[in-house]
């Protein structure tokens, strides 16, 4: 059995308002074709997402009502985990072993370095930094959600702005 897991950072942040925390930074205006593009092409590859997770930040998730529109994916089902922003690749893996069964495909959107660190543990060919709007996506061949470094799995797409 396989497990489809897609790793998504968030689309390019706006730095215009210092007054803004962190967490509330929106999507820079003239990049949200970044999200849309990848989305559409996403789409094209057939991807049917079984279970989204996302960080909680304003950018992650307006980054993933992008994927939501074009994947038909109902935007009240996404599940929001605070794990998944300011963490680490330890703290994605927990969240990620805690998905059901059921779930055979996979998305994570989030931020780095937590995306490139994770993907990191399972490639021999190492990433150097996953951009924004970047996809990493994963293929396990286990049954569960239940992996570690050493499950088995393959790198089957790297994706970028620049690359699709």
């Amino acid at each position: 059995m396989k497990r489809e897991l897609i790793l998504i950072r968030h689309t390019k942040s706006s730095w215009t308002d210092f007054s803004l925390r962190d967490f509330e930074r929106p999507l820079k205006k003239d990049r949200t074709d970044d999200a849309k593009n990848m989305a559409k092409h996403l789409k094209e590859l057939e991807v049917k997402p079984d279970l989204i997770l996302c960080s909680p930040a304003k950018r992650t998730k307006q980054t993933a009502d992008f994927f939501c529109e074009k994947l038909k994916y109902d935007f009240k089902k996404i599940q929001f985990d605070g794990r998944l922003y300011e963490s680490c690749a330890e703290e994605y893996m927990s969240v990620i072993r805690e998905t059901d069964e059921e779930n055979k495909t996979l998305v994570v959107i989030g931020h780095n370095p937590s995306i490139t660190d994770f993907s990191n543990q399972f490639l021999e060919s190492k990433i150097d930094e996953v951009p924004t709007t970047g996809v990493v996506w994963l293929q396990f061949k286990n049954s569960n959600w239940e992996i570690y470094r050493t499950t088995p799995c393959q790198l089957k797409y790297l994706l970028t702005p620049k690359t699709i």
